[in-house]
């Protein structure tokens, strides 16, 4: 014979039992997270040359021997590739992925981005046998865009506000991974021309080995600027899974 034990609490004032089985199940509940890449990206209100940005603002200065204001995404031309991580023993599903952009010369409260595609593979897609996990290049996943604040600038040439720099949400439906290295290739289109993503600063800490795709051409380009590989800032939002 199998006794249970059960704990009940019991209200006077409602006449209302509850009683839980000691032996009852507990189902894990998704937990949400926040993948965030961003470090750095802003570098203060001061440049090197000594110039404040705008009140409100903060500069994004590329700094020598960087000489790269960003690198051209426009998918007609280019795309992107950089990667990530989950985690040993966790289980992502991805509702959006989070870019930053900029167009010179236009500072509109939302960059005119009107197409973004990507493409999620299991290993280095400028290797050959990458395997494609998710996504492909007709599928518009563009959902919103918003300033950050950030002025991109270079060291050595005049400070100005011309490249506004905006955060760029992408939409990821159906989109879950397991634990191991991903990476993500991407391209996007404004309606008024050729738009740019900011690199980070070099940082000999981290992996820095972002890549871009020639379309004309078909062929894979190491990005490295000042003699420095370099990546790109990403964040991913969603819910942890149960394994």
């Amino acid at each position: 014979m199998k006794l249970r034990f059960f704990l009940c609490l019991i209200s006077i004032s409602t006449l209302f039992v509850s009683c839980k089985s000691d032996d009852d199940e507990v189902v894990p509940q998704p937990e949400p997270f926040t993948y965030s890449a961003v470090t750095n990206m802003s570098t203060g209100t001061t440049s090197v040359a000594g110039t404040s940005a705008p009140a409100g603002y903060n500069w994004s200065e590329v700094k020598a021997p960087q000489s790269t204001w960003g690198l051209n995404g426009t998918i007609t031309d280019r795309m992107l590739a950089d990667d990530f991580q989950i985690p040993a023993g966790e289980k992502w599903s991805i509702q959006n992925f989070y870019f930053y952009a900029y167009q010179t010369g236009f500072s509109g409260a939302s960059l005119p981005i009107s197409e973004f595609y990507f493409e999620i593979y299991s290993s280095d897609p400028a290797v050959a046998g990458a395997v494609k996990v998710y996504g492909d290049t007709t599928s518009n996943r563009y959902a919103s865009s918003e300033e950050t604040k950030w002025y991109r600038i270079l060291q050595g040439q005049p400070d100005n506000t011309t490249r506004k720099i905006y955060k760029l949400k992408i939409n990821a439906p159906d989109l879950n991974l397991t634990a191991g290295t991903y990476w993500i290739k991407w391209g996007s289109k404004t309606s008024t021309g050729t738009h740019f993503y900011p690199q980070f600063p070099h940082d000999a800490s981290k992996v820095n080995n972002a890549q871009q795709f020639v379309v004309a051409s078909s062929t894979w380009v190491n990005l490295d600027d000042g003699g420095q590989k370099v990546s790109f800032p990403l964040e991913i939002s969603g819910t942890k899974l149960p394994n």
